[in-house]
C-alpha cells in the first residue's frame, strides 16, 4: 500500500481473522483476561489503559494505537462490525446495521474489503464515519440523543450532564455543538470511524482528556456490569460531537460507510481424528431440544461398543448448552474409546441458502449435506438420525468396503411402496420420483437415516456449492433424502436393511405402504425385522410421544438407563396435558358457538330457556 493504513479489529473472543495487510485485530481487556488470544496484539502492552476495559470497552485499543503505533490513518472495527467500501449499500435494520451471517472471505469480497478499493477510499477523505441512525427508527422511536441515553435502564443522565459541563469548562468551542448534537434525532455509534493521523491524535487527546476528567467526577462502583460500560457510552456521543464539530467547520473531507454486523465471527474449526487407531467416526445432529432423545442413541451406541474399537461422536448443532454438553460428557465418563466434540455446521451452509424444511423435519436434517466440506480430515464417516436406537457395534457397518461408491445406505420400502401405488400420503408418487426426481432406479432409493458416507468420493464429485445450489433448487420433498438420492443415482451401495429398520407408523406402513414395494424387498424388510441392528422412529409419531408404539418399548429400555429419563417422562406428560386442554378448549369453543347461533344473548328463545332451567333447577 502507498500509504500506511491500520485499521483496527477489536476483539475478545477467537474469531474469524481476516488475512488482510490493513487489517489489525487486537485483544481488548488482554490484562485481566482469562486466555490470552494468539495471532493478533494486545491493549496490555506498551503504554495502555487495559485494566480499564470494563468500562472503556474497545476505546482500550484506539488509547493503544494513540500512544504506541504508528500510521497514515487510523481506523477502528469490532470483531463483529466492519465498514462496507463497496458502492452498494446493502439491506439493513432500523440501527442501519447490514445484518450478515457469517464473517469470511466471500463476506470481506461483499464488502469490498480489498488493498486497492480501501486505499483509494480512506486516501480521498480526512475522516471516513459509519451511517448516520435515525433515531426516529428505533423501537420505540426516541427523539434526541439525550433521551435515548436517559432513558436506557442501566445508564443514567447525570453522566451526559456531567460530560456537557466538562466539554463547556475544558473545550468550550465545542460546548454549543454537543448541546446541538445531544438534542438531535440523529446519531452515530459504535466508535467505528478512520482518519488521517493528525486529526486522529487531536481527537484521541480531547476524548481521553474528556473521559478521565469524568471518571474524577462520577462515582461508578455502584453501577451494574452493562451500566459500568459507562466510558465506551460516552466516547461513542463524544465521537459524534467532535465528529459534527469537523463537518460544520466545511475545511474537511468527510464521508460515511455502512456499517455490518455479522452474527457468526466463529473461524472455521479444523476437526480431526479422535484418535489414531481404529476410529469408528459417526456423525450426529441434534438441536438443544432433542438432546434427551439423541442421547438415549448414544446409549445404545455405548452398550453395544466393542473395548477394541475408538468411537470418534462428532455431534452437529448450534445451539447446545454447556448443561446438556456437560450430561452427554457424563454419559462418556470411564469410556477410554469414546469422545464426543460438538460441530457447528451452519458456517458452511451459507447465508444466502434459504433450505425448505415441513412437519416434524428440522433445519439439523440438512447437516450431512456439507460434512464432506466440514470435515476435509476425515475419508468416511457413519452418519446416523437421532431418533434410532442401535442393536448391535456399528463398527461392523463402518468396516463396510465403499471405494468407489458415494455412500451405503439401505434401501426404503416404504418409499418404494408409495412408488408402487399406495396413496395414502403422495397420491402422486410415481410421478414425483419419475419426472422431477428422475431417478433411473426407483427402487433403489434409500432412506437417509442411516448413511455410510464416502467423504473423499464426495469432494472430488461435487463442490459444496454445487450440492446446496441443487438443494434449494426445489422444495424436495423428503428433503434432504431426496437430495442425496439425486446426487447419488448409480453410486450408492446398498447394505442389509437390518441397519436401518423402520418401525410401523400408526398401524399401517408394514400391512398398506411396505405391502406394496416389490415383494423381494418387502421380504427384505419383514426378515431385517426378525433381527434389526438399527432400529429408527421414522416419521411423525415418536416413542417419547407414543410409548405403546412399535418397538417403542426397546427405546425406553435405554432411555431408563439415562440422566434423562425423568425429562423426558415430565415432557411426555406436558404435552399429553396440553393436548387435552386444546382439544377441550376446540370444543368449548364449537358448542360455544352453536349455542350463539341458537340461542343469542337475550332473545326470546334465550330469556325462555333461562326461565325454564331456573324453574327446573330452582335457580
Amino acid at each position: 500500500m502507498k500509504k500506511n493504513i491500520k485499521i483496527y479489529i477489536s476483539c475478545h473472543k477467537e474469531c474469524f481473522l481476516p488475512e488482510r495487510s490493513f487489517l489489525y485485530p487486537i485483544q481488548v481487556g488482554a490484562k485481566d483476561a482469562a486466555v490470552r488470544l494468539p495471532c493478533m496484539l494486545h491493549d496490555d502492552e506498551g503504554e495502555n489503559i487495559s485494566a480499564k476495559n470494563p468500562s472503556y470497552c474497545e476505546l482500550t485499543a484506539q488509547y493503544w494505537a494513540w500512544k504506541n503505533d504508528d500510521a497514515d490513518y487510523y481506523g477502528f472495527f469490532h470483531y463483529r462490525r466492519y465498514m462496507n467500501f463497496g458502492k452498494e449499500c446493502l439491506a439493513h435494520n432500523s440501527f442501519q446495521d447490514a445484518e450478515l451471517p457469517f464473517l469470511n472471505e466471500e463476506a470481506l469480497q461483499l464488502l469490498s474489503l480489498d488493498i486497492d478499493t480501501v486505499e483509494e477510499v480512506v486516501s480521498s477523505y480526512d475522516i471516513i464515519a459509519t451511517t448516520q441512525v435515525s433515531l426516529k427508527e428505533f423501537k420505540p422511536p426516541v427523539k434526541s440523543n439525550y433521551e435515548q441515553y436517559a432513558a436506557t435502564p442501566y445508564q443514567y443522565k447525570e453522566d451526559l450532564d456531567v460530560l456537557l459541563e466538562i466539554v463547556k469548562e475544558r473545550h468550550p468551542e465545542y460546548y454549543k455543538d454537543a448541546v446541538d448534537y445531544l438534542h438531535s434525532g440523529f446519531g452515530y455509534f459504535c466508535n467505528m470511524f478512520i482518519m488521517k493521523r493528525e486529526l486522529f491524535q487531536e481527537y484521541s487527546a480531547w476524548l481521553f482528556d474528556i473521559l478521565e476528567e469524568h471518571e474524577k467526577r462520577r462515582d461508578y462502583e455502584n453501577y451494574d456490569i452493562l451500566g459500568y460500560r459507562v466510558s465506551g457510552y460516552l466516547g461513542e456521543r463524544l465521537f459524534g460531537i467532535w465528529y459534527c464539530h469537523q463537518k460544520k467547520r466545511g475545511i474537511l473531507k468527510c464521508t460515511e460507510l455502512q456499517r455490518t454486523l455479522f452474527a457468526n465471527t466463529d473461524r472455521v474449526p479444523v476437526v480431526k481424528p479422535a484418535f489414531d487407531k481404529n476410529n469408528i467416526s459417526i456423525a450426529l445432529a441434534a438441536n438443544d431440544y432433542f438432546i434427551p432423545y439423541t442421547a438415549i442413541l448414544l446409549k445404545s451406541i455405548l452398550v453395544h461398543a466393542k473395548a477394541e474399537n475408538n468411537y470418534d461422536i462428532l455431534l452437529l448443532t448450534q445451539d447446545v448448552k454447556e448443561k446438556n454438553r456437560a450430561r452427554l460428557d457424563e454419559m462418556l465418563d470411564g469410556y477410554s474409546n469414546f469422545r464426543i466434540r460438538y460441530v457447528d455446521p451452519s458456517y458452511f451452509m451459507g447465508g444466502e441458502y434459504h433450505f425448505y424444511v415441513r412437519g416434524h423435519f428440522g433445519l439439523q436434517t440438512y447437516y450431512r449435506l456439507v460434512l464432506p466440506q466440514l470435515l476435509p480430515a476425515y475419508n468416511k464417516i457413519l452418519y446416523l438420525d437421532s431418533d434410532m436406537i442401535v442393536q448391535t457395534d456399528v463398527a461392523e457397518l463402518y468396516a463396510t468396503q465403499i471405494e468407489g461408491y458415494l455412500l451405503a445406505a439401505c434401501r426404503d420400502p416404504d418409499t418404494a411402496g408409495q412408488y408402487n401405488g399406495f396413496q395414502g400420503y403422495e397420491r402422486d408418487k410415481k410421478n414425483y420420483m419419475d419426472h422431477v426426481m428422475k431417478m433411473r432406479e426407483p427402487f433403489s432409493y434409500f432412506q437417509a437415516g442411516t448413511l455410510l458416507l464416502n467423504l473423499e468420493e464426495f469432494r472430488k464429485t461435487y463442490t459444496l456449492k454445487q450440492v446446496l445450489d441443487f438443494a434449494v433448487s426445489q422444495e424436495w420433498r423428503l428433503l434432504d433424502q431426496d437430495i442425496l438420492n439425486c446426487l447419488c443415482q448409480g453410486k450408492v451401495k446398498h447394505v442389509d436393511m437390518s441397519w436401518n429398520v423402520m418401525v410401523d407408523l400408526e398401524g399401517i406402513r408394514i400391512r398398506e405402504i411396505i405391502g406394496r414395494a416389490p415383494r423381494w424387498m418387502y421380504q427384505m424388510y419383514v426378515e431385517a425385522r426378525k433381527h434389526p441392528k438399527i432400529i429408527h422412529y421414522a416419521g411423525f409419531e415418536k416413542p417419547w410421544s407414543y410409548p405403546e408404539m412399535d418397538m417403542g418399548d426397546i427405546f425406553w429400555k435405554y432411555a431408563r438407563e439415562t440422566v434423562f429419563y425423568e425429562e423426558i417422562l415430565y415432557r411426555m406428560t406436558r404435552n399429553t396435558v396440553e393436548k387435552y386442554d386444546s382439544e377441550r378448549k376446540k370444543r368449548k369453543s364449537i358448542f360455544s358457538k352453536i349455542r350463539i347461533f341458537l340461542l343469542p344473548y337475550e332473545s326470546r328463545r334465550y330469556v325462555m330457556i333461562r326461565k325454564l332451567y331456573c324453574k327446573i333447577f330452582g335457580r
